[in-house]
């Protein structure tokens, strides 16, 4: 079974799209509404309970295989109703208002289930890291239920045919752009090829293939467009997304190898060119002629800014805007590091290690008498900078319109991103994720921890390609609001007290058997990835 949860701020628009469906039916809950207008108004009656509690809604989805629907609709719906009772039960929502809705538009049988996180005592439930409680929830569910197995959300494979798809089959014998890209991935991944010989092999099918790579080898998405239809990776299936290629269709992808190979296949002469055979023998071209005509790309490090100063400009333009770039960076002043490390270590249990590691990056320095965190593209090119003083207070300098944040990312291919409101909240939620993942069983996958001050300082099209993007800020605040107007399915956990607090508490509870120098800190510190 797979499930999946989404917060938001309102009811009546969550309401008209579970029972908008053809063949949606409302199918038990605790309510006794039966139109979106008739649950909106019911819902609104506890909400008055929490009148200033922006993020009401919870929405989640059920889904199994389409082998394990029970022939008897009757009994196919009490089925699904115990299984929504024990699941919001287990995920503490046994004493609030919530509506069942069975969806039969794809071939996989599934509900979903629309909540109030108000009580009807009036308490609220807690939402911090129920992404990692609902796992659990379902793996007990599937226990119960005899339910097959199914992979997590970030691991879903192929995206199932629509009714609507699988009618016009049925109907014309032809099938939809969306299973015939599938089809045809399917088919030039079956001997494992590299990512070039993958995007040449779709371009010989006549399939345009984009590529978005950052000079730090993050993927930026990919994209594929046949007969006029461009559709996403994440539109076909995780399986066809740039992570989900390597992971679930055996494509190698080296950042050094193949950056250079792919930034030529984009080339207009390369882009939906299905070649004649008299045409073969010139556009094709081994790997190692490529690599000889190209220059190679992508530094695995981000630019220091003492290498930004030696970097010669391609234009005048460039040369402004670096200009720019570099006198917006407070000046380094290593004589004062050793005293901000020391007040960052202890006023906010921040590993030395890691210190050091951000340090030894140019991401974290010393200026006159504050500490300075850098504010980088994804091209780890610095943009702009967090200053934080001793009373701990953040402002940033004037930075160049631009995707730029501070962060940093765990080993691997990223499937997951954290959204955080400044750098201390970034590296403390890095550090109680690393602290709680020594007991659990259930490790995140890659993933990369963002401190922002603006939503527009988010790498947007990168975040839409992900997994799993999670806004880690107060749900009240303007910051968090905008970041999920940009990110609307993303999944907002709202922080009781701010998350560096947390992480203290978590040190201090632990502090007889851990201490931020032990050798178990260094072990985790090494699988933080900052390049």
């Amino acid at each position: 079974m797979i499930g999946k949860q989404i917060k938001g701020t309102g009811f009546r628009g969550c309401l008209n799209y579970v029972l908008g469906k053809k063949d949606a039916a409302l199918i038990g809950g605790t309510m006794c509404g039966q139109t979106p207008e008739e649950l909106a108004a019911e819902f609104a009656i506890a909400r008055q309970l929490r009148p200033n509690l922006k993020v009401a809604v919870f929405h989640a989805t059920l889904s199994v295989d389409s082998t394990e629907k029970l022939e008897d609709s009757e009994e196919n719906d009490q089925r699904w109703l115990a299984i929504a009772a024990n699941y919001m039960k287990a995920m503490e929502f046994d004493n609030n208002q919530y509506a069942v809705v069975k969806h039969s538009d794809t071939e996989h049988d599934h509900i979903h289930i629309v909540a109030s996180r108000i009580c009807l005592d009036g308490g609220v439930v807690d939402d911090s890291w129920d992404y990692y409680k609902s796992q659990e929830t379902i793996r007990q569910l599937e226990r119960n239920y005899n339910l097959e197995t199914g992979a997590p959300s970030w691991e879903t494979d192929k995206r199932a045919q629509t009714t609507g798809e699988h009618r016009y089959l049925q109907s014309k014998g032809n099938k939809s752009v969306r299973v015939q890209l599938q089809d045809l991935i399917d088919e030039v991944t079956q001997d494992n090829p590299s990512m070039p010989e993958f995007v040449e092999r779709l371009q010989q099918q006549a399939v345009e293939v984009q590529v978005g790579l950052t000079r730090t080898g993050f993927s930026k998405g990919i994209s594929y467009n046949l007969d006029g239809v461009a559709l996403s990776g994440t539109q076909l299936g995780k399986a066809y997304t740039f992570s989900g290629l390597q992971k679930n269709r055996g494509i190698s992808y080296d950042q050094g190898r193949d950056n250079a190979l792919i930034d030529a296949l984009m080339q207009p002469q390369h882009l939906a060119i299905a070649p004649s055979e008299a045409e073969e023998n010139e556009l094709e071209s081994s790997q190692s002629e490529l690599v000889a005509t190209l220059s190679a790309t992508a530094n695995e490090l981000e630019l220091s800014q003492s290498e930004l100063e030696t970097t010669t400009p391609a234009t005048a333009a460039t040369a402004k805007e670096l200009e720019l770039q570099l006198s917006m960076l407070p000046k380094r002043n290593e004589t004062q590091w050793a005293r901000v490390r020391s007040h960052l270590a202890v006023e906010y249990s921040l590993p030395l290690e890691l210190l050091d590691l951000l340090h030894s990056h140019s991401w974290l320095y010393a200026d006159l008498e504050k500490a300075v965190f850098t504010g980088r593209t994804l091209d780890g090119e610095a943009r702009f900078a967090f200053v934080l003083d001793e009373r701990g207070n953040f402002t940033t300098t004037d930075f160049l319109p631009s995707e730029a944040a501070f962060w940093v990312a765990t080993t691997g291919e990223i499937e997951r991103a954290v959204i955080a409101c400044n750098p201390i909240e970034a590296l403390s939620i890095l550090l109680i994720e690393q602290e709680n993942n020594q007991d659990n069983s259930t490790t995140p996958p890659p993933t990369i921890y963002l401190g922002i001050e603006r939503a527009s300082q988010l790498p947007i099209e990168f975040l839409q390609e992900l997994d799993s993007v999670i806004i880690a800020i107060a749900e009240n605040s303007q910051l968090a609001r905008n970041a999920l107007a940009l990110l609307p399915n993303a999944e907002l956990v709202n922080p009781q007290s701010s998350w560096n607090d947390i992480w203290i508490q978590l040190i201090e509870q632990e502090q007889q058997n851990i201490q931020p120098n032990n050798q178990s800190y260094k072990q985790r510190i090494q699988d933080i990835e900052l390049d």
